[in-house]
């Protein structure tokens, strides 16, 4: 005849499959952390996407704790513990709803420097080519062409012309190019917006939906339900009556 798992065997597993979940949890996000860049926002992105694929582990081990304590109220962790926990289950609420324009900062600001580099090599090809059109003599046309990237190798060179057949030569090759750069930052800044819009949306709502997740979790420091928890409450009868009992027959310290 097998035997059947008992209550406090239950709990005390359920136990330390959830502290496993703990440092799998916080194993990932240190790891996330480095190298530090706390306002580069590469490393925002990178630790707010930890954060939103990991954070199922510890809302899954705060579920296992509570329930291992109630099959057993004797297998640790003990009732303080247990408060501790579920009060720590209302900072990382409170962490989550921060997350939503953390982790939208990391993300607009990512996609505005990369547009903002493009911008600066456009500027640049745009004024050499300006500087061409404006050079009279031989000393400006040098000049003119050392403002092209990479042109300062060429800007040394004889010219092997007159100064009008150099200008004609540059610009035919500079104003396409200028065109181009144009044509290219138009697109990745309307393919940019397309491919931020959903993914913010997406992330918020999950970083949201985690924020609840703990909230339902969490208690306050006093014992007392959180705000959430209370408005939950207010529409339920059954918990608020199985509330008024706990606080009519506190758990012995």
């Amino acid at each position: 005849m097998s035997k059947r798992v008992g209550s406090s065997q239950l709990a005390d597993s359920l136990q330390w499959l959830a502290y496993t979940l703990f440092i799998v949890f916080l194993a990932q996000v240190v790891t996330s952390l480095f190298p530090i860049a706390l306002i580069q926002p590469q490393w925002l992105v990178r630790v707010s996407a930890t954060l939103r694929g990991t954070a199922s582990l510890p809302l899954i081990a705060v579920a296992l704790v509570m329930l291992a304590n109630l099959l057993d109220s004797n297998v640790m962790p003990s009732s303080d513990q247990l408060r501790l926990i579920r009060r720590l289950a209302t900072i990382a609420a409170i962490g989550f709803l921060l997350l939503i324009p953390i982790q939208s900062y990391g993300a607009v600001t990512g996609i505005r420097n990369q547009v903002q580099q493009s911008q600066g090599q456009l500027k640049k090809l745009a004024d050499a080519a300006n500087q061409v059109q404006k050079a009279t003599n031989e000393a400006e046309l040098r000049e003119a062409i050392r403002a092209i990237p990479g042109g300062e190798q060429l800007a040394n060179r004889p010219l092997g012309a007159d100064v009008q057949t150099i200008k004609t030569g540059l610009l035919a090759r500079l104003r396409p190019s200028v065109k181009r750069l144009e044509n290219q930052l138009k697109d990745s800044q309307n393919e940019a917006l397309q491919n931020t819009i959903g993914p913010l949306i997406r992330d918020g709502i999950i970083a949201l939906a985690y924020a609840i997740g703990f909230a339902g979790m969490g208690y306050s420091k006093s014992g007392q339900p959180t705000p959430i928890r209370r408005l939950i409450k207010s529409h339920n009868p059954r918990l608020l009556k199985e509330q008024r009992g706990i606080n009519a027959n506190p758990v012995p310290e």
